[in-house]
């Protein structure tokens, strides 16, 4: 009498549940989660190991973000199918809602526009350094709505990607060389020849000045206090900046020793019918 009770209360409560139909359906609905969950780790692991194949390490981010919202997406279409409700009406319910949805996100839907744009053109890669407007630094990688980069002084800039596809960028590491260029006034009493000369001498001495472009040494103007002398010569782009530094230290010390005046800036005024002192 009493498991008869017990059964008549469970058939009474919880028959839909014991139902073989559901139960198979929930049962595939969480194979379903387990395979998308699965599918997720794989496809965290293929991106990780496809820098090898080409892929970029700053478009990883985003990669991952495209297709881990497909995966999601697609895994949420075919659970609410499996359990049994109308997919379709819930798709035709998004498409005309889609038009609200992407006045609204407008601007996000550009960010994610813009990133696919520099994902496939790839104006730069990770470790690029580039300036964009009045951004300048290091990629870090490349999002979904936004690109991270790092400062010479160590900050971490986060930008819409829709500022670095709309301004002209300017890549710095993008070629292996680099021209450098120091330009330095000297006093119109010295030798322009002597000062030259010195410069020659100095890019002569330091191997990582490369011979072919050969570099060039002229008078490139003639300024208010100064006689401007300037030397051009090529560079590994990894060589530019520690060269730039040690260089203009160099020919600052090598014109003092020779007695080559680098002026302050000064400048002479002719005051005309000046009243007699």
């Amino acid at each position: 009498m009493m498991m008869d009770s017990i059964r008549l209360f469970l058939e009474t409560r919880f028959g839909g549940i014991l139902d073989h139909s559901v139960i198979q359906r929930l049962f595939i609905a969480m194979l379903l989660l387990v395979a998308a969950r699965l599918l997720l780790i794989f496809l965290k692991y293929v991106i990780s190991h496809a820098e090898s194949r080409g892929l970029d390490s700053s478009a990883k981010p985003l990669v991952y973000s495209l297709f881990s919202y497909c995966i999601y997406i697609v895994t949420l279409l075919l659970v609410l199918h499996v359990l049994g409700v109308n997919t379709a009406g819930i798709v035709a319910l998004v498409g005309a809602a889609s038009l609200a949805v992407g006045l609204a996100l407008k601007d996000a839907l550009a960010n994610i526009a813009s990133g696919l744009l520099l994902l496939f053109l790839r104006p730069f890669k990770a470790g690029d350094y580039i300036e964009c407007g009045n951004i300048k630094g290091n990629i870090i990688g490349i999002g979904l709505f936004n690109t991270t980069l790092r400062t010479l002084d160590g900050l971490y800039v986060s930008s819409p990607n829709t500022s670095l596809w709309g301004q002209p960028i300017v890549n710095f590491s993008k070629n292996p060389l680099r021209r450098l260029e120091i330009t330095v006034g000297i006093d119109y009493g010295d030798s322009p020849e002597k000062a030259l000369d010195i410069m020659r001498d100095v890019v002569a001495t330091e191997p990582l000045f490369m011979r072919k472009p050969e570099p060039q040494f002229f008078v490139s103007g003639l300024e208010d206090s100064a006689v401007n002398v300037t030397f051009r010569a090529w560079t590994r782009t990894q060589d530019y900046f520690n060269l730039r530094w040690k260089y203009t230290a160099e020919i600052k010390k090598r014109f003092a020793e020779e007695k080559i005046t680098i002026p302050f800036p000064q400048r002479v005024v002719h005051w005309t019918n000046a009243p007699q002192i």
